[in-house]
């Protein structure tokens, strides 16, 4: 296992958040539903990173998700 030492730190040694939630929302700029792929795409991260700041949209109420397949998920913005 490798660190990563170009990542910037907090004070107590865990990792500063560098892609916030309110980036993902951004990404959303009209009605159409994006796959966490898409926005982390767009965000220049992994999918999982993605993935989980699109989660935590979704907690807040800002973002819905649904399966539409067997493994694919698409996320929008509610009216």
């Amino acid at each position: 296992m490798t660190n990563d030492t170009s990542r910037p730190r907090g004070e107590g040694g865990e990792y500063v958040e560098e892609i916030t939630p309110e980036d993902a929302l951004a990404v959303f700029t009209d009605n159409e539903p994006l796959t966490a792929k898409e926005v982390a795409e767009e965000l220049g991260v992994v999918r999982r990173t993605a993935y989980n700041k699109l989660d935590k949209l979704k907690e807040r109420g800002d973002l819905r998700k649904k399966k539409v397949g067997s493994r694919a998920v698409v996320w929008w913005r509610p009216e």
